[in-house]
């Protein structure tokens, strides 16, 4: 039986077939498969069928990107606006300091006036010198003061938050031109009835003082104001025109009005 095996496994048919089937197992291993490949890592990895169908990926890929439209964070009203929030409030508070205490010299410089009580109508030249001499020096100082302050003061905050118009009509200008008013009406209540309409030296200058300012805010707050109503007409254009609504709710009337359209289907003209 063993020298008919060897025989057999030595035959040449034998030989042939087996050299057949090793050939075959070296081209299946040199070939690489159709259904998977091997990834860099090792990982096995399946390849993707190409069956005439386009993914969904390549044509999102290859669409243009969409136009932006403008929206109520896109215009510069409201950009102002929020800004007021991120202003720090030691800004705000310092704001309405120097705007107080402008107010605070205005206020004192009337009471630097000397009063005509005691003197007769036909004045003399002595009568005269005290008239316009400074009742109270050190109380004329400290006006000085205190107005200087509050001027230095609001011109710095006008520079530091120049950009800002609601914020500069607001904390600044207004407050400022309506303080110089209080000091125009607290200057001339002085002259009138303590000096019976008589304008001194020092009643001359705190009135200038005070018109002076008064004029200057002012016209800063037509300016600013002038301004505001330029950017909101062109946030009005580009995303409507706002209301305050019944209770202050806010409301904006384009947006409304369009909200209740349909809007045409995607093809149709």
């Amino acid at each position: 039986m063993m020298k008919e095996t060897e025989k057999i496994s030595t035959s040449p048919k034998a030989q042939r077939a087996d050299s057949g089937v090793q050939q075959v197992q070296r081209e299946r291993s040199r070939r690489p498969s159709d259904a998977k490949h091997t990834t860099s890592h090792g990982h096995e990895a399946k390849r993707p069928v190409n069956d005439g169908k386009v993914s969904t990926t390549s044509t999102k890929a290859q669409r243009p990107p969409l136009t932006a439209t403008p929206s109520q964070m896109d215009t510069q009203y409201v950009n102002m606006l929020l800004a007021l929030d991120g202003i720090p409030k030691i800004h705000n508070m310092m704001a309405s300091f120097f705007t107080w205490i402008l107010l605070a010299g205005f206020v004192l410089f009337p009471g630097t006036f000397s009063s005509l009580q005691g003197f007769q109508t036909n004045l003399g030249q002595t009568e005269l010198q005290v008239l316009n001499a400074v009742q109270q020096v050190p109380l004329f100082i400290v006006a000085w003061i205190c107005s200087g302050i509050g001027a230095l003061g609001m011109c710095y905050m006008w520079w530091r938050w120049m950009r800002n118009y609601v914020w500069l009509v607001n904390h600044i200008f207004l407050p400022g031109c309506l303080n110089a008013l209080a000091g125009i009406i607290s200057t001339l209540a002085s002259v009138f009835g303590a000096q019976d309409g008589r304008f001194t030296t020092t009643s001359t200058i705190t009135i200038a003082v005070t018109i002076v300012t008064a004029v200057i805010c002012g016209i800063l707050s037509g300016v600013y104001t002038f301004l505001i109503g330029r950017v909101k007409r062109q946030h009005d254009q580009m995303v409507g025109q706002q209301r305050a609504g019944k209770h202050g709710e806010g409301m904006v009337e384009k947006i409304k009005r369009k909200a209740y359209e349909t809007e045409p289907e995607s093809g149709v003209v």
